[in-house]
């Protein structure tokens, strides 16, 4: 009997192991998918003129860590020819336990200045756990949802910037679209991979 508890404890030992790291097979299909730039110029140009809640400029560059897992999001949102924001999130790619594939979003408390992605360090950024993008990593296809209210609740520390963070996903072709709250409304972006 002694042996037979050590392989059910060996098993579930590898077993946590191996679901907390993301597999190299995800975290492959993750970088080959999202890096690169994107832009919503054309939705901007095809949105309809007078609307009360216009399509802002929106681009994205995803670029890779040293870290294998981590990559840096560079978002910026052009409300109008004025006024612009910007906003350098690092995101983890992780498999959960039920297999699913996630992108955990951090932040840097006091980001003066855009992150380089050579020089990041995951110590010097902070968890938003409960926005993590979940969902289907599988080959070819990234979908992700983060929870509604804990993710509200959590990214309230953030301020204002939280508008800046993407809280669904989906990569189809050139498309990367993201769901973004801008101004308080859950908004589609359409942004299409360009050189």
């Amino acid at each position: 009997m002694r042996p037979t508890l050590l392989i059910v404890a060996a098993v579930l030992l590898l077993g946590n192991g191996y679901a907390a790291q993301p597999s190299q097979a995800v975290s492959a299909n993750v970088k080959t998918l999202l890096q690169g730039h994107f832009d919503n110029r054309e939705q901007v140009d095809k949105a309809p003129a007078g609307a009360d809640q216009p399509i802002p400029h929106v681009s994205v560059t995803i670029e890779p860590t040293p870290q294998a897992d981590w990559m840096l999001w560079h978002v910026r949102i052009d409300t109008d020819a004025e006024t612009s924001y910007e906003q350098t999130w690092a995101f983890e790619t992780r498999v959960e336990h039920d297999g699913s594939g996630a992108l955990v979003p951090y932040y840097q408390l006091k980001q003066s200045a855009t992150p380089a992605a050579a020089t990041f360090d995951p110590k010097d950024w902070l968890s938003l756990e409960a926005c993590s993008l979940r969902g289907d990593f599988s080959k070819g296809t990234i979908t992700g949802m983060s929870e509604g209210e804990p993710c509200v609740a959590v990214s309230m520390s953030v301020g204002a910037r939280r508008a800046l963070l993407p809280v669904g996903i989906e990569r189809e072709g050139e498309w990367l679209h993201l769901d973004m709250n801008l101004r308080s409304v859950r908004t589609r972006i359409d942004a299409k991979r360009v050189p």
